[in-house]
Protein backbone atom coordinates (compact mmCIF):
# COMPACT_ATOMS: atom_id res chain seq x y z
CA UNK A 1 0.00 0.00 0.00
CA UNK A 2 1.42 3.34 -1.01
CA UNK A 3 0.91 5.97 1.69
CA UNK A 4 0.53 9.69 1.07
CA UNK A 5 0.86 12.20 3.91
CA UNK A 6 -1.12 15.39 3.34
CA UNK A 7 -0.02 18.49 5.28
CA UNK A 8 -2.01 21.75 5.01
CA UNK A 9 -0.03 24.78 6.18
CA UNK A 10 -0.37 28.52 6.45
CA UNK A 11 2.21 30.83 8.04
CA UNK A 12 3.78 28.12 10.19
CA UNK A 13 7.21 27.95 8.63
CA UNK A 14 9.09 26.55 11.63
CA UNK A 15 6.35 24.17 12.73
CA UNK A 16 5.68 22.70 9.31
CA UNK A 17 9.36 21.86 8.84
CA UNK A 18 9.20 19.76 12.02
CA UNK A 19 5.98 18.12 10.82
CA UNK A 20 7.55 17.18 7.47
CA UNK A 21 10.65 15.85 9.21
CA UNK A 22 8.49 13.57 11.36
CA UNK A 23 6.62 12.24 8.32
CA UNK A 24 9.88 11.42 6.55
CA UNK A 25 11.33 9.68 9.62
CA UNK A 26 8.86 6.78 9.75
CA UNK A 27 9.84 3.26 10.74
CA UNK A 28 9.62 0.76 7.85
CA UNK A 29 7.57 3.03 5.57
CA UNK A 30 8.52 6.04 3.45
CA UNK A 31 5.31 7.97 2.75
CA UNK A 32 4.89 10.40 -0.08
CA UNK A 33 4.61 13.85 1.50
CA UNK A 34 2.37 16.50 -0.05
CA UNK A 35 2.35 19.96 1.52
CA UNK A 36 -0.42 22.40 0.63
CA UNK A 37 0.74 25.96 1.27
CA UNK A 38 -2.57 27.74 1.75
CA UNK A 39 -1.50 31.34 1.16
CA UNK A 40 1.48 31.70 3.51
CA UNK A 41 3.32 35.02 3.63
CA UNK A 42 6.10 34.01 6.06
CA UNK A 43 8.40 32.22 3.62
CA UNK A 44 6.94 28.76 4.24
CA UNK A 45 7.19 27.74 0.60
CA UNK A 46 10.83 28.73 0.20
CA UNK A 47 11.85 27.08 3.47
CA UNK A 48 10.24 23.79 2.41
CA UNK A 49 11.83 23.83 -1.04
CA UNK A 50 15.25 24.50 0.45
CA UNK A 51 15.16 21.86 3.18
CA UNK A 52 12.93 19.20 1.65
CA UNK A 53 13.21 19.35 -2.15
CA UNK A 54 11.75 15.83 -2.38
CA UNK A 55 8.40 16.98 -0.95
CA UNK A 56 5.56 17.68 -3.35
CA UNK A 57 4.52 21.28 -2.74
CA UNK A 58 1.38 22.89 -4.09
CA UNK A 59 -0.14 26.33 -3.50
CA UNK A 60 -3.66 27.43 -2.69
CA UNK A 61 -5.02 30.73 -1.41
CA UNK A 62 -6.97 30.76 1.85
CA UNK A 63 -9.08 27.64 1.36
CA UNK A 64 -8.92 26.60 5.00
CA UNK A 65 -7.67 23.25 6.35
CA UNK A 66 -10.37 20.96 4.97
CA UNK A 67 -10.40 22.16 1.38
CA UNK A 68 -6.60 22.44 1.41
CA UNK A 69 -6.42 18.76 2.40
CA UNK A 70 -8.70 17.93 -0.54
CA UNK A 71 -6.29 19.70 -2.90
CA UNK A 72 -3.44 17.71 -1.40
CA UNK A 73 -5.30 14.46 -1.96
CA UNK A 74 -5.80 15.32 -5.63
CA UNK A 75 -2.05 15.88 -5.99
CA UNK A 76 -1.17 12.72 -4.05
CA UNK A 77 -0.66 9.30 -5.63
CA UNK A 78 -1.11 7.02 -2.61
CA UNK A 79 -3.87 4.47 -2.13
CA UNK A 80 -3.78 5.25 1.60
CA UNK A 81 -4.24 8.83 2.76
CA UNK A 82 -2.92 10.06 6.08
CA UNK A 83 -3.13 13.63 7.32
CA UNK A 84 -0.77 15.71 9.41
CA UNK A 85 -1.57 19.24 10.57
CA UNK A 86 1.35 21.62 10.31
CA UNK A 87 1.64 22.07 14.09
CA UNK A 88 1.52 18.34 14.86
CA UNK A 89 4.20 15.63 14.86
CA UNK A 90 3.99 11.98 13.84
CA UNK A 91 5.85 9.54 16.04
CA UNK A 92 8.12 7.09 14.14
CA UNK A 93 5.63 4.23 14.66
CA UNK A 94 2.71 6.18 13.18
CA UNK A 95 2.40 4.61 9.73
CA UNK A 96 3.41 1.09 10.74
CA UNK A 97 0.79 1.15 13.51
CA UNK A 98 -2.10 2.04 11.19
CA UNK A 99 -1.24 0.02 8.07
CA UNK A 100 -1.99 -3.43 9.60
CA UNK A 101 -5.56 -2.34 10.31
CA UNK A 102 -6.02 -1.44 6.64
CA UNK A 103 -4.57 -4.81 5.64
CA UNK A 104 -7.25 -6.38 7.84
CA UNK A 105 -9.90 -4.71 5.68
CA UNK A 106 -10.68 -1.51 7.54
CA UNK A 107 -11.04 1.53 5.29
CA UNK A 108 -10.49 3.93 8.20
CA UNK A 109 -8.03 3.55 11.07
CA UNK A 110 -6.94 5.85 13.86
CA UNK A 111 -4.74 5.98 16.94
CA UNK A 112 -4.20 8.09 20.03
CA UNK A 113 -3.09 11.73 19.97
CA UNK A 114 -1.22 13.21 22.93
CA UNK A 115 -1.79 16.96 23.23
CA UNK A 116 0.48 19.33 25.12
CA UNK A 117 -1.59 22.32 26.25
CA UNK A 118 0.73 25.32 26.28
CA UNK A 119 -2.19 27.62 27.18
CA UNK A 120 -3.92 25.86 30.06
CA UNK A 121 -0.98 23.71 31.05
CA UNK A 122 -0.73 19.95 31.26
CA UNK A 123 -1.60 17.41 28.61
CA UNK A 124 -4.55 15.34 27.47
CA UNK A 125 -5.27 12.49 25.10
CA UNK A 126 -7.66 12.13 22.16
CA UNK A 127 -9.51 9.84 22.57
CA UNK A 128 -9.48 9.81 26.35
CA UNK A 129 -8.61 6.54 28.03
CA UNK A 130 -11.70 4.37 28.27
CA UNK A 131 -13.47 6.19 25.45
CA UNK A 132 -11.79 4.46 22.54
CA UNK A 133 -14.18 3.06 19.95
CA UNK A 134 -13.51 0.38 17.34
CA UNK A 135 -15.98 -0.88 14.76
CA UNK A 136 -19.22 1.02 14.22
CA UNK A 137 -18.52 4.57 15.36
CA UNK A 138 -21.47 6.64 14.14
CA UNK A 139 -23.44 6.85 17.39
CA UNK A 140 -20.31 7.86 19.31
CA UNK A 141 -19.26 10.42 16.71
CA UNK A 142 -22.74 11.90 16.79
CA UNK A 143 -21.96 12.77 20.43
CA UNK A 144 -18.43 14.14 19.98
CA UNK A 145 -15.40 14.00 17.70
CA UNK A 146 -12.90 11.74 19.48
CA UNK A 147 -10.20 11.73 16.81
CA UNK A 148 -8.07 14.26 14.97
CA UNK A 149 -6.97 14.24 11.32
CA UNK A 150 -3.30 13.84 12.27
CA UNK A 151 -3.99 10.37 13.72
CA UNK A 152 -6.23 9.01 10.96
CA UNK A 153 -5.63 6.86 7.89
CA UNK A 154 -8.30 6.43 5.21
CA UNK A 155 -8.36 4.62 1.89
CA UNK A 156 -8.65 6.80 -1.17
CA UNK A 157 -11.90 5.04 -2.08
CA UNK A 158 -13.54 5.88 1.25
CA UNK A 159 -12.29 9.47 1.02
CA UNK A 160 -13.78 9.87 -2.44
CA UNK A 161 -17.03 8.12 -1.49
CA UNK A 162 -17.81 10.83 1.11
CA UNK A 163 -16.51 13.70 -1.02
CA UNK A 164 -13.57 14.63 1.19
CA UNK A 165 -13.55 17.45 3.72
CA UNK A 166 -15.91 20.39 3.75
CA UNK A 167 -15.34 24.10 4.31
CA UNK A 168 -14.52 25.88 7.54
CA UNK A 169 -11.72 26.21 10.06
CA UNK A 170 -13.49 24.20 12.76
CA UNK A 171 -15.76 21.16 12.66
CA UNK A 172 -14.83 20.20 9.09
CA UNK A 173 -12.96 17.16 10.41
CA UNK A 174 -15.86 16.09 12.67
CA UNK A 175 -18.25 16.27 9.71
CA UNK A 176 -15.83 14.23 7.57
CA UNK A 177 -15.50 11.49 10.19
CA UNK A 178 -19.27 11.40 10.70
CA UNK A 179 -19.81 10.78 6.99
CA UNK A 180 -17.13 8.10 6.93
CA UNK A 181 -18.73 6.35 9.91
CA UNK A 182 -21.93 5.81 7.93
CA UNK A 183 -19.99 3.85 5.29
CA UNK A 184 -17.70 1.56 7.24
CA UNK A 185 -16.37 0.48 10.64
CA UNK A 186 -13.19 2.08 11.98
CA UNK A 187 -10.10 0.29 13.19
CA UNK A 188 -8.35 1.55 16.31
CA UNK A 189 -4.78 1.10 17.54
CA UNK A 190 -4.38 1.81 21.30
CA UNK A 191 -1.05 3.57 20.99
CA UNK A 192 0.01 7.20 21.00
CA UNK A 193 1.03 7.81 17.39
CA UNK A 194 0.81 11.61 17.20
CA UNK A 195 1.94 14.55 19.31
CA UNK A 196 -0.14 17.69 19.11
CA UNK A 197 0.52 21.18 20.45
CA UNK A 198 -2.29 23.47 21.61
CA UNK A 199 -0.85 26.97 21.24
CA UNK A 200 -1.95 30.55 20.65
CA UNK A 201 -2.08 30.09 16.90
CA UNK A 202 -4.05 26.84 17.00
CA UNK A 203 -7.28 26.65 15.05
CA UNK A 204 -8.73 25.16 18.24
CA UNK A 205 -8.33 28.52 19.98
CA UNK A 206 -11.55 30.51 20.20
CA UNK A 207 -10.55 33.97 19.03
CA UNK A 208 -13.87 35.11 17.57
CA UNK A 209 -16.05 35.24 20.63
CA UNK A 210 -17.07 31.63 20.23
CA UNK A 211 -18.77 32.10 16.86
CA UNK A 212 -16.49 29.32 15.58
CA UNK A 213 -18.34 26.88 17.82
CA UNK A 214 -21.74 27.88 16.50
CA UNK A 215 -20.59 27.50 12.90
CA UNK A 216 -19.05 24.11 13.63
CA UNK A 217 -22.22 22.84 15.32
CA UNK A 218 -24.24 24.14 12.39
CA UNK A 219 -22.11 22.04 10.06
CA UNK A 220 -22.66 18.96 12.20
CA UNK A 221 -26.41 19.56 12.27
CA UNK A 222 -26.42 19.85 8.47
CA UNK A 223 -24.54 16.55 8.13
CA UNK A 224 -26.83 14.74 10.56
CA UNK A 225 -29.85 15.83 8.52
CA UNK A 226 -28.47 13.88 5.55
CA UNK A 227 -27.90 10.67 7.51
CA UNK A 228 -30.62 8.06 7.98
CA UNK A 229 -28.89 6.69 11.09
CA UNK A 230 -29.28 9.96 12.96
CA UNK A 231 -31.74 9.73 15.84
CA UNK A 232 -33.90 12.47 17.42
CA UNK A 233 -31.63 12.46 20.48
CA UNK A 234 -28.63 13.24 18.25
CA UNK A 235 -30.30 16.42 17.01
CA UNK A 236 -31.47 17.29 20.51
CA UNK A 237 -27.93 16.97 21.87
CA UNK A 238 -26.52 19.30 19.21
CA UNK A 239 -29.24 21.85 19.97
CA UNK A 240 -28.33 21.72 23.66
CA UNK A 241 -24.67 22.20 22.72
CA UNK A 242 -25.65 25.26 20.70
CA UNK A 243 -27.55 26.71 23.66
CA UNK A 244 -24.63 26.10 26.01
CA UNK A 245 -22.21 27.61 23.49
CA UNK A 246 -24.35 30.74 23.20
CA UNK A 247 -24.37 31.16 26.98
CA UNK A 248 -20.76 30.46 27.79
CA UNK A 249 -18.70 31.11 24.69
CA UNK A 250 -16.94 34.18 26.14
CA UNK A 251 -15.49 32.08 28.97
CA UNK A 252 -13.65 29.52 26.87
CA UNK A 253 -10.28 30.05 25.27
CA UNK A 254 -10.05 26.70 23.49
CA UNK A 255 -12.17 23.84 22.19
CA UNK A 256 -10.78 21.72 25.03
CA UNK A 257 -12.22 24.12 27.63
CA UNK A 258 -15.57 24.01 25.82
CA UNK A 259 -15.40 20.21 25.75
CA UNK A 260 -14.69 19.98 29.48
CA UNK A 261 -17.66 22.23 30.18
CA UNK A 262 -19.93 20.08 28.04
CA UNK A 263 -18.65 17.00 29.84
CA UNK A 264 -19.66 18.55 33.16
CA UNK A 265 -23.12 19.13 31.70
CA UNK A 266 -23.40 15.51 30.55
CA UNK A 267 -23.59 16.43 26.87
CA UNK A 268 -20.56 14.37 25.80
Amino acid sequence: MKVSCIIPARDRKDMVLKAIESALAQDEYQPEVVVVDDGSTDGTKGAIRTRFPEVKLISTHGLGPGLARNEGVMAATGHVLMFLDSDDIWLPLHVRSLIPLLHQGFQVAYGVTKTKDSLGGGEFFIPEKGEEISGQCFSSLARWCFMVPSSVAVTRKAFEDVGGFGQGDMGEDWAFFLKLSTLCPFGFVPEVITHRLLHEGSLCCLTKGGTEIQKALGRIMDVLQTIDKALPEDFDRIRKMQILAAKGRQRWRTVQEWYMNMKMQGLV
